[in-house]
């Protein structure tokens, strides 16, 4: 009579095969588990304070921005209208000198 039924295993009878499914089953709830505390992480919003040098650097290029002497005269212009000097600093609309752009080491890029 058991000849007869063909497919049907029951549980217990390939012991093998049900400890790897259980190990899978472990591994897999485990994984699930760490992404989901991963993600749940708060994330800090808190601004990270500058170092000092940058943090004087900044303020004496602002300084500068604000307080242009002289206007530079205008070499360029690129495509998008954006003007530039003779030494390739880009020029805002009174003849001022843009600061450049630039990152605190470290931070996320948004």
């Amino acid at each position: 009579m058991r000849s007869q039924i063909v497919g049907v295993v029951q549980f217990g009878e390939l012991p093998m095969e049900d400890a790897m499914m259980k190990r899978m089953a472990i591994l897999t709830i485990a994984l699930i588990g760490v992404a989901g505390m991963a993600q749940a992480q708060p994330m800090s919003t808190a601004p990270t304070p500058m170092p000092a040098g940058i943090a004087s650097q900044s303020h004496e290029m602002q300084a500068m921005a604000q307080t242009c002497s002289e206007p530079r005269k205008t070499a360029m212009k690129d495509e998008y209208g954006f003007r530039y000097d003779s030494r390739g600093d880009r020029l805002n609309a009174q003849g001022c000198v843009i600061a450049a752009p630039h990152m605190i080491p470290g931070a996320k890029v948004l």
